[in-house]
Protein backbone atom coordinates (compact mmCIF):
# COMPACT_ATOMS: atom_id res chain seq x y z
CA UNK A 1 0.00 0.00 0.00
CA UNK A 2 1.22 3.55 -0.78
CA UNK A 3 1.35 5.65 2.40
CA UNK A 4 2.34 9.30 2.71
CA UNK A 5 3.57 10.64 6.05
CA UNK A 6 3.69 14.38 6.62
CA UNK A 7 6.24 15.22 9.32
CA UNK A 8 9.80 13.97 9.73
CA UNK A 9 10.12 14.11 13.51
CA UNK A 10 10.45 10.98 15.63
CA UNK A 11 6.70 10.29 15.27
CA UNK A 12 6.78 10.39 11.47
CA UNK A 13 9.96 8.34 11.28
CA UNK A 14 8.65 5.82 13.80
CA UNK A 15 5.51 5.38 11.70
CA UNK A 16 7.59 5.01 8.53
CA UNK A 17 9.75 2.36 10.20
CA UNK A 18 6.69 0.38 11.24
CA UNK A 19 5.19 0.51 7.75
CA UNK A 20 8.46 -0.43 6.04
CA UNK A 21 8.68 -3.57 8.20
CA UNK A 22 5.43 -4.73 6.59
CA UNK A 23 6.34 -3.98 2.98
CA UNK A 24 4.40 -0.77 2.41
CA UNK A 25 5.56 1.94 0.00
CA UNK A 26 6.25 5.00 2.14
CA UNK A 27 6.98 8.65 1.36
CA UNK A 28 7.90 11.05 4.18
CA UNK A 29 7.51 14.82 3.73
CA UNK A 30 9.41 17.22 6.01
CA UNK A 31 9.31 21.00 5.62
CA UNK A 32 12.76 21.51 7.17
CA UNK A 33 16.02 20.50 5.50
CA UNK A 34 16.78 18.08 8.33
CA UNK A 35 14.79 15.31 9.99
CA UNK A 36 14.29 14.76 13.69
CA UNK A 37 12.35 17.80 14.88
CA UNK A 38 13.40 18.63 18.42
CA UNK A 39 15.90 15.75 18.50
CA UNK A 40 19.03 17.62 17.50
CA UNK A 41 22.62 16.97 18.56
CA UNK A 42 25.31 19.48 17.69
CA UNK A 43 28.95 20.14 18.55
CA UNK A 44 30.14 23.51 19.83
CA UNK A 45 33.86 24.00 20.45
CA UNK A 46 34.44 20.19 20.62
CA UNK A 47 31.58 19.84 23.15
CA UNK A 48 28.61 17.64 22.16
CA UNK A 49 25.28 19.22 23.08
CA UNK A 50 21.64 18.16 22.77
CA UNK A 51 19.57 21.18 21.75
CA UNK A 52 16.33 19.42 22.71
CA UNK A 53 15.66 16.32 24.84
CA UNK A 54 18.80 14.58 26.06
CA UNK A 55 17.39 11.15 26.93
CA UNK A 56 14.29 8.97 27.14
CA UNK A 57 12.56 6.95 29.83
CA UNK A 58 13.44 3.26 29.58
CA UNK A 59 10.18 2.19 31.25
CA UNK A 60 8.55 2.21 27.82
CA UNK A 61 10.65 -0.14 25.63
CA UNK A 62 9.82 1.45 22.27
CA UNK A 63 13.01 3.51 22.00
CA UNK A 64 15.16 0.55 23.06
CA UNK A 65 13.51 -1.68 20.45
CA UNK A 66 14.38 0.86 17.78
CA UNK A 67 17.97 1.13 19.01
CA UNK A 68 18.31 -2.66 18.94
CA UNK A 69 16.92 -2.79 15.39
CA UNK A 70 19.48 -0.21 14.29
CA UNK A 71 22.32 -1.89 16.23
CA UNK A 72 22.94 1.27 18.25
CA UNK A 73 24.52 1.13 21.69
CA UNK A 74 22.91 2.82 24.67
CA UNK A 75 24.36 4.80 27.55
CA UNK A 76 22.83 5.83 30.88
CA UNK A 77 23.49 8.96 32.93
CA UNK A 78 26.72 8.79 34.90
CA UNK A 79 25.22 10.98 37.63
CA UNK A 80 21.65 10.57 38.79
CA UNK A 81 21.48 12.54 42.04
CA UNK A 82 18.83 15.24 41.69
CA UNK A 83 18.25 18.25 43.93
CA UNK A 84 15.38 20.65 44.50
CA UNK A 85 16.07 24.35 44.96
CA UNK A 86 13.72 25.90 47.52
CA UNK A 87 13.56 29.06 49.62
CA UNK A 88 15.92 27.41 52.12
CA UNK A 89 18.49 26.21 49.57
CA UNK A 90 19.03 22.91 47.78
CA UNK A 91 17.61 19.65 49.12
CA UNK A 92 18.06 16.11 47.76
CA UNK A 93 15.01 14.83 45.91
CA UNK A 94 13.99 11.61 47.67
CA UNK A 95 14.69 8.46 45.66
CA UNK A 96 12.20 5.69 44.98
CA UNK A 97 9.09 7.83 44.56
CA UNK A 98 6.64 7.25 41.71
CA UNK A 99 6.74 10.59 39.86
CA UNK A 100 6.91 12.27 43.25
CA UNK A 101 4.25 10.14 44.96
CA UNK A 102 5.09 7.64 47.72
CA UNK A 103 4.65 3.91 47.18
CA UNK A 104 5.18 3.12 50.87
CA UNK A 105 4.18 5.02 54.03
CA UNK A 106 7.84 4.91 55.10
CA UNK A 107 8.81 6.97 52.05
CA UNK A 108 6.32 9.64 53.03
CA UNK A 109 7.44 9.77 56.67
CA UNK A 110 11.10 10.10 55.65
CA UNK A 111 10.43 12.98 53.25
CA UNK A 112 12.26 16.17 54.21
CA UNK A 113 10.56 18.46 51.69
CA UNK A 114 7.34 18.80 53.71
CA UNK A 115 6.63 19.27 57.45
CA UNK A 116 5.74 16.30 59.71
CA UNK A 117 1.98 16.85 59.48
CA UNK A 118 2.16 16.73 55.66
CA UNK A 119 4.30 13.58 55.83
CA UNK A 120 1.70 11.85 57.99
CA UNK A 121 -1.09 12.90 55.61
CA UNK A 122 0.83 11.48 52.63
CA UNK A 123 1.71 8.29 54.53
CA UNK A 124 -1.97 7.61 55.14
CA UNK A 125 -2.64 8.20 51.44
CA UNK A 126 0.09 5.71 50.51
CA UNK A 127 -1.15 3.14 53.02
CA UNK A 128 -4.85 3.41 52.17
CA UNK A 129 -5.26 5.03 48.73
CA UNK A 130 -8.80 3.65 48.51
CA UNK A 131 -9.82 6.26 51.10
CA UNK A 132 -9.26 8.92 48.44
CA UNK A 133 -10.18 7.38 45.06
CA UNK A 134 -9.66 9.53 42.01
CA UNK A 135 -13.29 9.01 41.04
CA UNK A 136 -14.31 10.54 37.71
CA UNK A 137 -11.68 13.29 37.96
CA UNK A 138 -8.79 13.37 35.48
CA UNK A 139 -7.12 16.44 37.00
CA UNK A 140 -3.69 15.28 38.16
CA UNK A 141 -3.17 18.07 40.69
CA UNK A 142 -6.57 17.51 42.26
CA UNK A 143 -6.04 13.74 42.44
CA UNK A 144 -2.59 14.00 44.05
CA UNK A 145 -3.64 16.74 46.47
CA UNK A 146 -6.72 14.71 47.45
CA UNK A 147 -4.75 11.51 48.00
CA UNK A 148 -1.52 12.82 49.57
CA UNK A 149 -2.31 16.40 50.57
CA UNK A 150 -1.74 19.75 48.87
CA UNK A 151 1.58 20.36 50.63
CA UNK A 152 2.92 17.06 49.30
CA UNK A 153 1.61 17.74 45.78
CA UNK A 154 3.23 21.17 45.62
CA UNK A 155 6.59 20.12 47.06
CA UNK A 156 7.15 16.71 45.46
CA UNK A 157 5.00 16.31 42.34
CA UNK A 158 4.64 19.82 40.94
CA UNK A 159 8.36 20.52 40.28
CA UNK A 160 8.90 17.10 38.66
CA UNK A 161 5.77 16.36 36.63
CA UNK A 162 5.01 20.01 36.02
CA UNK A 163 8.58 20.49 34.83
CA UNK A 164 8.48 17.46 32.52
CA UNK A 165 5.35 18.86 30.86
CA UNK A 166 6.36 22.55 30.94
CA UNK A 167 3.10 23.06 32.78
CA UNK A 168 1.47 22.80 36.18
CA UNK A 169 -0.07 19.58 37.50
CA UNK A 170 -3.31 21.45 38.23
CA UNK A 171 -5.58 21.17 35.22
CA UNK A 172 -3.35 18.49 33.66
CA UNK A 173 -4.73 15.14 32.50
CA UNK A 174 -3.60 12.38 34.87
CA UNK A 175 -4.56 9.66 32.41
CA UNK A 176 -2.33 11.07 29.66
CA UNK A 177 0.49 12.75 31.60
CA UNK A 178 1.02 10.45 34.58
CA UNK A 179 -0.97 7.20 34.32
CA UNK A 180 1.47 5.49 36.70
CA UNK A 181 0.18 7.73 39.51
CA UNK A 182 -3.38 6.55 38.85
CA UNK A 183 -2.25 2.93 38.72
CA UNK A 184 0.81 2.93 40.96
CA UNK A 185 3.07 -0.10 40.50
CA UNK A 186 3.71 -2.25 43.57
CA UNK A 187 6.84 -1.31 45.51
CA UNK A 188 9.92 -3.09 44.19
CA UNK A 189 11.29 -5.68 46.62
CA UNK A 190 14.43 -4.67 48.43
CA UNK A 191 17.52 -6.47 47.18
CA UNK A 192 21.21 -5.98 46.74
CA UNK A 193 20.89 -5.84 42.96
CA UNK A 194 21.64 -2.55 41.26
CA UNK A 195 18.60 -0.65 40.07
CA UNK A 196 17.97 -0.53 36.34
CA UNK A 197 18.73 2.98 35.02
CA UNK A 198 15.54 4.96 34.48
CA UNK A 199 16.92 6.97 31.54
CA UNK A 200 18.89 6.10 28.45
CA UNK A 201 20.26 7.69 25.28
CA UNK A 202 22.05 6.48 22.15
CA UNK A 203 25.80 6.58 22.43
CA UNK A 204 26.78 9.57 20.32
CA UNK A 205 23.56 11.50 20.84
CA UNK A 206 19.94 11.46 19.73
CA UNK A 207 20.81 12.67 16.23
CA UNK A 208 22.59 9.34 15.74
CA UNK A 209 19.21 7.66 16.19
CA UNK A 210 17.65 9.97 13.59
CA UNK A 211 20.51 9.58 11.10
CA UNK A 212 20.65 5.79 11.38
CA UNK A 213 16.89 5.52 11.11
CA UNK A 214 16.93 7.73 8.01
CA UNK A 215 19.63 5.54 6.45
CA UNK A 216 17.66 2.37 7.24
CA UNK A 217 14.48 3.82 5.74
CA UNK A 218 16.25 4.91 2.55
CA UNK A 219 17.93 1.53 2.25
CA UNK A 220 14.52 -0.12 2.52
CA UNK A 221 13.10 1.95 -0.34
CA UNK A 222 11.41 4.77 1.59
CA UNK A 223 11.26 8.13 -0.20
CA UNK A 224 12.13 11.13 1.99
CA UNK A 225 11.34 14.62 0.74
CA UNK A 226 12.92 17.39 2.87
CA UNK A 227 12.76 21.16 2.52
CA UNK A 228 9.32 20.90 0.97
CA UNK A 229 6.33 21.90 3.10
CA UNK A 230 2.99 20.32 2.28
CA UNK A 231 0.65 23.08 1.15
CA UNK A 232 -2.59 21.14 0.89
CA UNK A 233 -4.15 17.70 0.99
CA UNK A 234 -7.18 16.40 -0.88
CA UNK A 235 -9.09 13.14 -0.67
CA UNK A 236 -10.35 12.60 -4.20
CA UNK A 237 -12.01 9.25 -3.53
CA UNK A 238 -11.55 5.97 -1.66
CA UNK A 239 -7.83 5.24 -1.19
CA UNK A 240 -6.97 8.29 -3.30
CA UNK A 241 -5.27 11.12 -1.41
CA UNK A 242 -3.37 13.94 -3.12
CA UNK A 243 -0.53 15.73 -1.31
CA UNK A 244 0.63 19.04 -2.82
CA UNK A 245 4.02 20.68 -2.15
CA UNK A 246 5.58 23.73 -3.84
CA UNK A 247 7.50 21.40 -6.18
CA UNK A 248 4.97 18.71 -7.09
CA UNK A 249 1.87 16.72 -6.19
CA UNK A 250 1.93 13.13 -4.94
CA UNK A 251 -0.85 10.54 -5.01
CA UNK A 252 -1.19 8.08 -2.14
CA UNK A 253 -3.67 5.54 -0.81
CA UNK A 254 -3.26 6.54 2.83
CA UNK A 255 -2.06 9.68 4.60
CA UNK A 256 -0.72 10.02 8.14
CA UNK A 257 -0.23 13.52 9.55
CA UNK A 258 2.66 13.34 12.05
CA UNK A 259 2.61 17.04 12.88
CA UNK A 260 1.82 19.28 15.86
CA UNK A 261 -1.92 19.69 16.42
CA UNK A 262 -2.11 23.22 14.99
CA UNK A 263 -0.31 22.24 11.78
CA UNK A 264 -2.57 19.21 11.31
CA UNK A 265 -5.56 21.49 11.92
CA UNK A 266 -4.40 23.86 9.16
CA UNK A 267 -4.08 21.06 6.59
CA UNK A 268 -7.34 19.38 7.59
CA UNK A 269 -9.31 22.63 7.89
CA UNK A 270 -10.49 22.92 4.26
CA UNK A 271 -11.70 19.30 4.34
CA UNK A 272 -12.79 18.70 7.89
CA UNK A 273 -14.19 21.51 10.06
CA UNK A 274 -14.89 19.25 13.03
CA UNK A 275 -11.30 18.01 13.16
CA UNK A 276 -9.96 21.53 12.77
CA UNK A 277 -12.06 22.68 15.71
CA UNK A 278 -10.97 19.79 17.97
CA UNK A 279 -7.28 20.12 17.12
CA UNK A 280 -7.40 23.88 17.65
CA UNK A 281 -8.36 23.36 21.31
CA UNK A 282 -4.98 21.75 22.05
CA UNK A 283 -2.63 24.42 23.36
CA UNK A 284 1.17 24.31 23.52
CA UNK A 285 3.84 25.58 25.89
CA UNK A 286 6.96 27.36 24.67
CA UNK A 287 10.31 26.79 26.35
CA UNK A 288 13.80 28.23 26.07
CA UNK A 289 17.16 26.95 27.20
CA UNK A 290 20.53 28.52 27.91
CA UNK A 291 23.42 26.21 27.12
CA UNK A 292 26.48 27.41 28.97
CA UNK A 293 30.03 26.05 29.06
CA UNK A 294 32.84 26.94 31.43
CA UNK A 295 36.36 25.58 31.47
CA UNK A 296 36.16 25.54 35.26
CA UNK A 297 34.87 22.51 37.16
CA UNK A 298 32.18 22.67 39.82
CA UNK A 299 32.96 22.34 43.52
CA UNK A 300 33.11 18.78 44.84
CA UNK A 301 29.67 19.02 46.52
CA UNK A 302 28.06 19.22 43.05
CA UNK A 303 30.12 16.66 41.13
CA UNK A 304 27.61 13.82 41.58
CA UNK A 305 24.55 15.96 40.84
CA UNK A 306 22.79 15.47 37.51
CA UNK A 307 20.44 18.39 37.86
CA UNK A 308 18.50 20.76 40.08
CA UNK A 309 14.76 21.36 39.84
CA UNK A 310 13.41 24.71 40.99
CA UNK A 311 10.40 25.06 43.29
CA UNK A 312 7.62 26.87 41.49
CA UNK A 313 6.71 29.20 44.37
CA UNK A 314 10.04 31.07 44.14
CA UNK A 315 8.97 32.94 41.02
CA UNK A 316 12.28 32.38 39.22
CA UNK A 317 12.55 32.20 35.44
CA UNK A 318 14.58 29.01 35.73
CA UNK A 319 12.67 25.73 35.96
CA UNK A 320 15.70 23.41 36.03
CA UNK A 321 19.48 23.38 35.79
CA UNK A 322 20.86 20.23 34.18
CA UNK A 323 24.56 19.64 34.82
CA UNK A 324 25.20 17.91 31.51
CA UNK A 325 28.92 17.46 32.11
CA UNK A 326 28.11 15.34 35.20
CA UNK A 327 25.19 13.55 33.61
CA UNK A 328 26.86 12.84 30.27
CA UNK A 329 30.65 13.13 30.75
CA UNK A 330 31.20 11.78 27.24
CA UNK A 331 29.80 15.02 25.81
CA UNK A 332 32.91 16.96 26.78
CA UNK A 333 36.36 16.15 25.45
CA UNK A 334 37.96 18.38 28.05
CA UNK A 335 37.60 19.34 31.70
CA UNK A 336 34.90 21.87 32.42
CA UNK A 337 31.21 22.34 33.20
CA UNK A 338 28.34 22.19 30.72
CA UNK A 339 24.95 23.45 31.91
CA UNK A 340 21.51 23.34 30.28
CA UNK A 341 19.32 25.94 32.02
CA UNK A 342 15.60 25.66 31.19
CA UNK A 343 12.82 28.22 31.39
CA UNK A 344 9.20 28.59 30.32
CA UNK A 345 5.89 26.81 30.80
CA UNK A 346 2.28 27.10 29.71
CA UNK A 347 1.69 29.81 32.32
CA UNK A 348 5.12 31.44 32.40
CA UNK A 349 5.86 33.17 29.11
CA UNK A 350 8.22 35.85 30.39
CA UNK A 351 11.08 34.40 28.36
CA UNK A 352 9.15 35.02 25.14
CA UNK A 353 9.24 38.77 25.79
CA UNK A 354 12.99 38.82 26.42
CA UNK A 355 15.74 39.26 23.83
CA UNK A 356 18.44 36.60 23.79
CA UNK A 357 20.96 38.84 25.54
CA UNK A 358 18.50 39.75 28.31
CA UNK A 359 17.43 36.13 28.79
CA UNK A 360 21.05 34.95 28.85
CA UNK A 361 21.94 37.44 31.57
CA UNK A 362 18.89 36.61 33.70
CA UNK A 363 19.35 32.84 33.49
CA UNK A 364 23.08 33.09 34.18
CA UNK A 365 22.45 35.08 37.36
CA UNK A 366 19.80 32.60 38.50
CA UNK A 367 22.02 29.60 37.74
CA UNK A 368 24.80 31.12 39.87
CA UNK A 369 22.26 31.59 42.66
CA UNK A 370 20.88 28.05 42.37
CA UNK A 371 24.32 26.44 42.21
CA UNK A 372 25.62 28.79 44.92
CA UNK A 373 28.69 29.12 42.75
CA UNK A 374 29.75 31.51 40.01
CA UNK A 375 31.29 30.01 36.89
CA UNK A 376 33.23 32.11 34.38
CA UNK A 377 31.64 31.43 31.01
CA UNK A 378 33.59 30.26 27.96
CA UNK A 379 30.60 30.29 25.62
CA UNK A 380 26.77 30.49 25.74
CA UNK A 381 23.92 29.70 23.42
CA UNK A 382 20.18 30.40 23.70
CA UNK A 383 17.88 27.77 22.17
CA UNK A 384 14.15 28.45 21.79
CA UNK A 385 11.47 25.84 21.17
CA UNK A 386 8.25 27.75 20.55
CA UNK A 387 4.97 25.85 20.91
CA UNK A 388 6.80 22.62 21.67
CA UNK A 389 4.97 20.94 24.59
CA UNK A 390 1.31 19.99 24.11
CA UNK A 391 -1.02 20.75 27.02
CA UNK A 392 -3.11 17.73 28.01
CA UNK A 393 -6.26 19.02 29.63
CA UNK A 394 -8.31 16.65 31.80
CA UNK A 395 -10.15 14.08 29.69
CA UNK A 396 -7.70 14.58 26.82
CA UNK A 397 -8.06 10.90 25.87
CA UNK A 398 -11.77 11.43 25.24
CA UNK A 399 -10.99 14.38 22.97
CA UNK A 400 -8.60 12.22 20.94
CA UNK A 401 -11.15 9.39 20.78
CA UNK A 402 -13.72 11.81 19.34
CA UNK A 403 -11.16 13.16 16.87
CA UNK A 404 -10.39 9.61 15.69
CA UNK A 405 -14.06 8.73 15.34
CA UNK A 406 -14.81 11.91 13.38
CA UNK A 407 -11.76 11.36 11.16
CA UNK A 408 -12.91 7.85 10.32
CA UNK A 409 -16.47 8.99 9.61
CA UNK A 410 -15.19 11.70 7.28
CA UNK A 411 -12.34 9.89 5.49
CA UNK A 412 -13.22 6.19 6.00
CA UNK A 413 -9.74 5.35 7.29
CA UNK A 414 -7.73 6.99 4.49
CA UNK A 415 -6.35 9.82 6.68
CA UNK A 416 -5.00 9.52 10.21
CA UNK A 417 -3.04 11.58 12.72
CA UNK A 418 -0.24 10.95 15.19
CA UNK A 419 2.22 13.02 17.20
CA UNK A 420 3.21 14.07 20.68
CA UNK A 421 -0.24 15.54 21.36
CA UNK A 422 -1.97 12.15 21.10
CA UNK A 423 -0.76 10.13 24.13
CA UNK A 424 2.22 12.04 25.52
CA UNK A 425 5.38 13.76 24.38
CA UNK A 426 8.16 11.43 25.56
CA UNK A 427 10.30 9.86 22.83
CA UNK A 428 9.24 6.24 23.53
CA UNK A 429 5.57 7.27 23.74
CA UNK A 430 5.79 9.10 20.41
CA UNK A 431 7.37 6.03 18.77
CA UNK A 432 4.83 3.61 20.25
CA UNK A 433 1.89 5.84 19.33
CA UNK A 434 3.15 6.33 15.77
CA UNK A 435 3.70 2.61 15.22
CA UNK A 436 0.25 1.75 16.53
CA UNK A 437 -1.47 4.40 14.44
CA UNK A 438 0.44 3.42 11.32
CA UNK A 439 -0.80 -0.15 11.78
CA UNK A 440 -4.37 1.07 12.23
CA UNK A 441 -4.13 3.24 9.11
CA UNK A 442 -3.18 0.39 6.75
CA UNK A 443 -5.62 -2.01 8.42
CA UNK A 444 -8.65 0.25 7.96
Amino acid sequence: MKVAIVGGGISGLGAAWELMQHGHEVTVFEQEERLGGKLQTTTIDTVQVELGPDSYLRRNPSANELLDHLALSEISPAASKALLYTSTGTEPIPAGLNLGTPLRPQQAMANHLVPPSARLRAAIGALMPSLWPSGPSDDLGAIVANRYGRRWADANVEPLVGGINANTIYGLSAQTSAPSILHAPPPAPSSGAAATPAFGAPSGGLSILINQLQDALLAGGCTIVTGSPVQSIERRGPSDVLITTPAASYASQRLLLALPADQSASLLGPLFNEGHSLLSTIHYSSVSMLISYSKEVLPSRLLEVSGILVARDLGLLTTAVSIASNKWPGWTAQAGTLLRISTGSLYDRRHLRMADTELLEALTLEANQILDHQLPTTWNRIVRWNRSFPHFRPYHAQLIAKLDADLFDRFHGDIGVTGAYINGSGIPTCIATARSRAQQLVSA
